[in-house]
């Protein structure tokens, strides 16, 4: 009896034994991450609407534009396009799409990721119409897409209908059959394959929108067909939003099907979000510029720490609408006040690159320190308080007539950074700048309502067309554009730029619209050039994106 009650516990402690590693392997693959959130609530999710980075970076997991950006060689490769054509031209483009990919919606009652059917219960597949339904409603004026000055001028008939004056029928998309889409262009660009990996460009399920309307992004109600689908979204600051693993998306080479089950944004300052990766409730986090020196003089922070190159500018916007903005002297005061490499090296420290010019130096086209030396704006006390001093003396004014406001979003890097230069600007000019902050969203509506506010511009496509005009200083966007700033000798010479034939021409050109833009007429201050930078917990298999948005389907956690 002895020996057989022995034998019925330790075949009960070997049986737990193996429940338990059963039950350890298939416990859900859940990442945790904070990365390219901020402590804010995500605006949207709605790919007409969205023109922010967390927004984006959602976006592009739950939709698959037609055009894929590597998120590491920043190459443009299929995404629902299994292929493409141009004309002769350069203008018509002819899109084959993956075919039989479902929409899919999360169902909290039954705990999975379920296919939409239509009325007669058949499967609805992401067609070519689709993606003509989504590249129009984000050119409607009805819409009112805040990104449409990006999207407007590149397909024939677009900006007309954009504007109210031409009509849906002549913008150039034609559904040639579900699985083909032809796409007529305005103008030849080696830019354009880039263009349809925008999210303003993705396919939107319009019977679902006409639907619910504004409502359609909640997830008891949105459509989506990408790697994975929205299972939560819980709003507010500090909230988060949890995407699952979508089983119905195929997977191609370049979007394959995700390994991860769950990827869940938390909505935190980078400052909490190191907290909790300390605690072991974070694997992907930010760091703050403060605490740089101590993540890699720790032997573990810094081997999960990573750093590559950015792709974003940060500057600041000066309101040219208001008083002492309204003389270009003063501007550049200000601008050259600001000691970029004490930003870089006290306040950040990640390898930031102090900014002499607002477009990036790795962009095609872009114009370098390195090519133009004396170029751009640089920091100089002497001079800055020289400049002043004249705008000040011919205006009969001194620096106490000023009170003066500087706006940034929710944030303690901004927070760091604003309240330095702030110093800056009160020990070289003796001006009293104060500082507000407000929600991203708020912060977006607003900041044109500001002396100065704070900005990043990440480029859409890796071309410096993106910077001089889709960041909206060319008069063509003068309601996009928060400095009020407009000039007819820099819209002339961005222009002449995007048409130039030869890479060197262009960058010529960039180049003295860049000096109109930042010393000769400036509108903005730039400061600093961004790195790409986190933290990753052991047993995290990823990539490293340089494209602000990460591509979670190509991650993986093993430990």
């Amino acid at each position: 009896m002895k020996k057989g009650l022995v034998f019925v516990l330790l075949l009960a402690l070997f049986v737990a034994l193996i429940g338990g590693v059963v039950s350890a392997q298939d416990e859900p693959k859940v990442l945790t991450t904070g990365r390219q959130m901020g402590p804010s609530d995500i605006p949207t999710i709605d790919p007409a609407l969205a023109e922010d980075v967390p927004s984006v970076q959602v976006i592009d997991e739950l939709f698959v534009g037609l055009v894929r950006i590597n998120e590491e060689t920043i190459a443009a490769e299929p995404g629902m396009a299994t292929s493409w054509s141009v004309s002769d031209d350069g203008l018509v483009y002819t899109f084959s799409l993956v075919p039989d990919v479902p929409w899919v919606r999360y169902n909290a009652e039954s705990g999975a990721v379920e296919q939409l059917t239509d009325a007669d219960g058949n499967p609805m597949y992401v067609t070519a119409q689709d993606f003509a339904n989504g590249i129009l409603r984000t050119l409607s004026p009805d819409t009112a897409s805040p990104y449409l000055y990006v999207y407007q001028p590149w397909i024939a008939g677009g900006e007309a209908y954009a504007s109210g004056e031409g009509a849906m029928e002549d913008v150039g998309i034609k559904v040639v059959d579900d699985y083909t889409l032809e796409v007529t262009m305005s103008r030849p660009s080696s830019v354009t394959p880039l263009i349809f990996g925008l999210w303003g460009f993705m396919a939107q399920p319009q019977s679902v929108i006409d639907e619910y309307a504004e409502f359609w992004i909640d997830p008891e109600n949105i459509a989506t067909y990408g790697p994975f689908a929205l299972k939560e979204w819980v709003r507010g600051d500090g909230g988060s939003l949890t995407m699952i693993a979508n089983p119905f998306w195929p997977g191609t080479d370049s979007v394959p099907s995700p390994q991860l089950d769950e990827v869940q944004f938390q909505f935190l300052d980078e400052s909490v979000q190191l907290t909790n990766f300390e605690a072991g409730s974070l694997d992907v986090s930010e760091v703050p510029g403060t605490e740089i020196d101590r993540v890699l003089a720790s032997p573990d922070l810094s081997t999960a720490y990573a750093v590559g190159p950015g792709t974003c500018t940060y500057y600041y916007g000066f309101n040219v609408e208001r008083e002492p903005f309204t003389d270009a002297r003063a501007r550049l005061a200000f601008s050259m006040a600001i000691d970029r490499a004490a930003i870089t090296e006290d306040v950040l420290g990640a390898g930031e690159i102090p900014a002499n010019f607002f477009a990036l130096p790795n962009l095609n086209a872009a114009p370098t320190l390195a090519q133009f030396p004396e170029g751009g704006v640089f920091s100089d006390p002497e001079g800055a308080k020289a400049l002043w001093d004249e705008y000040l003396a011919e205006v009969g004014k001194t620096s106490a007539d000023f009170n003066l406001t500087l706006l940034h979003n929710e944030s303690a890097l901004h927070s760091a950074i604003a309240q330095a230069v702030q110093q800056m600007w009160s020990d070289t000019l003796g001006v009293t700048v104060q500082i507000a902050t407000a929600d991203f969203s708020t912060y977006l509506d607003t900041r044109g309502n500001y002396d100065i506010y704070r900005a990043g511009w990440c480029y859409d496509y890796p071309d410096a067309h993106n910077f001089y005009y889709d960041a909206g200083f060319h008069s063509d966007l003068l309601e996009e554009n928060d400095t009020h700033w407009s000039n007819a000798d820099y819209d002339a010479l961005v222009e002449q730029g995007f048409a130039a034939e030869t890479v060197e021409e262009r960058v010529d050109l960039y180049a003295q619209a860049e000096q109109i833009l930042v010393h000769d007429d400036p509108a903005i201050a730039p400061v600093y050039f961004y790195v790409t930078d986190d933290l990753t917990a052991p047993g995290i298999t990823r990539t490293h994106s340089y494209i602000t948005r990460e591509h979670y389907e190509k991650w993986d956690i093993n430990r």
